[in-house]
């Protein structure tokens, strides 16, 4: 692994108060920023101006910040909607994830680096 943070179970676990609540505000701005691009298109199909543009801007700046935020912690976002993510980790030796989705009241799963979700283990 190249300079990637390598989480412990406890570490991650201490993570989830500020992980959970940037997951649910990140898919709810997700699914809006989706509809907001598609808006955005159509409005360049004209002469491009809308009198929400600034607004529309400063939902998808929100959007930005929050996966700079995760991409801060060194974690891997695997599915927005289900609010799946992998944490770097270490087992036996092996470079493995550490899975957790929201919802999940703790990390209690991990998988290999070349398996996914549906390779993941309890610890």
């Amino acid at each position: 692994m190249s300079e990637e943070r390598i989480y412990t179970v406890p570490e991650a676990n201490e993570l989830l108060p500020y992980l959970a609540p940037t997951l649910v505000e990140l898919r709810e701005k997700f699914e809006e920023a989706s509809r907001i691009r598609s808006k955005m298109a159509t409005a360049s199909r004209s002469n491009g101006w809308s009198t929400a543009r600034d607004e529309w801007a400063t939902k998808l700046a929100r959007v930005d910040e929050l996966m700079d935020r995760i991409t801060g912690w060194n974690i891997q976002l695997r599915d927005i909607s289900s609010g799946l993510v992998d944490f770097p980790g270490m087992r036996e030796g092996e470079e493995i994830w550490l899975c957790w989705r929201l919802g999940e009241p703790e990390v209690g799963y991990w998988h290999s680096r070349e398996e996914g979700f549906g390779g993941r283990e309890p610890l």
